[in-house]
């Protein structure tokens, strides 16, 4: 018969501990799961607050706040670099989005169809900020006199001889990135009180 070492008899006690452990938290998964106890205990939410937080101008200003300033660094890079990085349409969709989002709080179909077409009319200006930061620096003046200078036949002529197909698909897929992000998330008590409150109403 071989002899139990002190190492064996660690190894042992290990095993029955975890044993001991595993029968332990079995048994409280259980009563969790029989008692019938609440997970979420925290307050109620208040469905009518949750629908007046929605806000139409907040998510426009959003978007466009995106599309100046993410627009005017997509121009910035692109010149520095001479690439025009054209993925950075879509990125700057799910960013219109995410803004739609935070700032506009919307439940309903607006709120992604408001982002989707601020998205798809960005996609446009900031090529043209593409634009007036190229012609700019090609004639050394300061871009806002460029943007002062412009006639509807100078941006009409640079959409037509600049903008390609390409930039008419990244311009979509901005606009369906954008309104796949717009749209507030709730989690399933938020959706169940507002659900209630829509019933009690009916």
């Amino acid at each position: 018969m071989t002899p139990v070492t002190r190492c064996d008899r660690v190894i042992y006690s290990l095993i029955r501990a975890a044993k001991r452990l595993r029968r332990k938290s079995y048994m409280l998964r259980l009563q969790k799961k029989h008692s019938g106890i609440q997970t979420h205990t925290g307050p109620k939410p208040d469905a009518a607050r949750i629908l007046a937080q929605q806000s139409v101008w907040r998510a426009i200003v959003a978007g466009i706040v995106v599309v100046l300033v993410f627009g005017w660094m997509w121009a910035i890079l692109s010149v520095e670099t001479g690439r025009i990085f054209p993925w950075f349409t879509i990125l700057i969709g799910a960013i219109i989005g995410l803004a739609v989002r935070r700032y506009g709080r919307g439940l309903d179909w607006r709120f992604p169809a408001l982002a989707a077409f601020v998205a798809w009319i960005g996609a446009y200006v900031e090529n043209l900020m593409i634009g007036i930061v190229e012609t700019g620096r090609y004639i050394e003046a300061a871009p806002y006199r460029v943007f002062a200078g412009l006639s509807m036949d100078t941006i009409e002529n640079f959409f037509a001889n600049t903008v390609s197909p390409v930039d008419h698909i990244y311009a979509v897929c901005a606009a369906g990135v954008a309104a796949f992000f717009a749209k507030r998330k709730l989690n399933r008590r938020e959706v169940l009180a507002i659900r209630t409150m829509r019933n009690g109403k009916e």
